[in-house]
């Protein structure tokens, strides 16, 4: 498996696309698995805003459930979205879509400090707003 870190900003970036291309349901699907992989990194905010961001565009989305990503990720219906996800989206072809929309991440992580600065800019906002919307 990739860096997790590699792995976010691939989804957060093909989640941005996807909204910039007016896809809102395969946004939803690539913010869902980037809000597990944020969850999984210890990246609560980052996971909770983009769980707030399916919210906002499909209330009824599964995530809708629980108060938290890092709460849906210890029931087994969130853990069966999710393996769905990431048989439809396996790192390889997540990496073909990059290609494909003629994004390429080189060294773009190196210009932040974290991974959390790097997924906050990434989602259009900054560390500091994730964790005041997102006390942990």
């Amino acid at each position: 498996m990739s860096d997790p870190g590699y792995l976010l900003g691939v989804f957060l970036h093909l989640a941005r696309a996807s909204q910039q291309r007016n896809r809102p349901h395969v946004t939803d699907r690539l913010l869902t698995m980037a809000a597990a992989t944020a969850s999984e990194m210890g990246l609560q905010p980052v996971a909770d805003y983009c769980r707030s961001l399916v919210l906002a565009h499909n209330p009824h989305h599964m995530l809708r459930r629980w108060p938290t990503v890092r709460a849906a990720l210890a029931q087994e219906p969130f853990q069966g979205l999710l393996k769905q996800l990431r048989r439809r989206y396996p790192m390889e072809r997540a990496e073909q879509l990059l290609e494909s929309l003629d994004l390429q991440l080189g060294h773009e992580r190196d210009t932040y400090f974290s991974d959390y600065e790097y997924a906050a800019a990434l989602l259009g906002t900054t560390r500091a707003q994730l964790d005041r919307q997102f006390p942990e």
